[in-house]
């Protein structure tokens, strides 16, 4: 509980404040010719999020005082270091929907989605078909079928995933749920793209389920809201480059967290990383 109530308040940042500053000295970075980076990562505003949602007045203070943890270190980078030789880039991970609850105040159509009632959802359709306990696991967002339990009853794996799928998709506060099998680079349907973006053939699971917007995906416990969703409150991060010779500019098209890395390498005239999958920030290259 101490741990959660650091996590959960603008002491956790203070303190990863303090660690960064005596790394910056005592790695001496900055110190020569050769570029040093420093990757930090203030992760109060998040766990304020989760446990009061972002309108919140918990949510509030935590942005204040993370804004005056940053003028802090910006400070001492400007004293120990210089910000005329610095390049600072301000990102975010991901976004966060309010809480079912007060949207639905607002009058939006929201809900919370209980993982063990799709599951027993997705079961009853196994039944049908012939398979009990056809799912293995659900691990949001990915339900995880039993190929044992299917091959034992002689049923069609693909036949069974996408049965699973469609009744899913017509559950109360489910969007879609996409099959893997069905992940065809044909289908322009965006949402499907999204999950084959986030596709990896071993790891990732048979069923990607996609709530509604403001719906809310998760176990019960005290995690009031989380994020995951394809839809804009939650896709939608700021990126921020700030460094001597970049102009002051606020772009409004459409650009990726993934554009972060080649645009660096870009800045230091190196060669993009082999996996980097953006694009340089033409903005802020010239």
């Amino acid at each position: 509980m101490f741990y959660t109530r650091i996590l959960i308040s603008p002491v956790g940042d203070q303190l990863l404040l303090d660690f960064s500053k005596a790394l910056v000295a005592n790695e001496k970075l900055g110190q020569n010719e050769i570029p040093d980076y420093l990757a930090v990562s203030f992760s109060g505003v998040d766990a304020v999020n989760h446990f009061f949602g972002p309108s919140s007045l918990e949510n509030e203070d935590v942005v204040l005082q993370l804004d005056r943890t940053l003028a802090d270190l910006f400070a001492f980078i400007e004293k120990s270091v210089g910000l005329d030789h610095t390049l600072v880039v301000l990102s975010s991970d991901h976004g966060m929907a309010d809480m079912p609850e007060y949207m639905t105040e607002l009058g939006y159509r929201a809900g919370r989605l209980d993982p063990d009632e799709i599951t027993a959802a997705a079961n009853r359709v196994g039944e049908k078909l012939g398979v009990n306990d056809v799912v293995r696991f659900f691990y949001r967002p990915y339900l995880y079928l039993d190929d044992t339990r299917i091959a034992a009853a002689g049923a069609d794996r693909v036949n069974v995933e996408q049965a699973v799928a469609g009744a899913l998709t017509d559950f109360e506060g489910i969007a879609l749920a996409a099959a893997s099998s069905s992940l065809s680079a044909n289908e322009t349907d965006p949402l499907v793209a999204a999950v084959r973006n986030n596709h990896h053939v071993t790891r990732s699971g048979d069923i990607y389920v996609i709530q509604e917007p403001y719906w809310f995906l998760f176990d019960k416990g005290p995690v009031a809201v989380m994020h995951g969703s394809p839809w804009r409150y939650d896709t939608h991060v700021p990126i921020i480059f700030m460094a001597a010779g970049i102009e002051p500019q606020t772009v409004h098209r459409r650009v990726h967290p993934v554009d972060v890395a080649p645009t660096i390498a870009g800045l230091l005239g190196l060669t993009p990383p082999a996996s980097a999958l953006g694009s340089p920030l033409e903005e802020v290259l010239r």
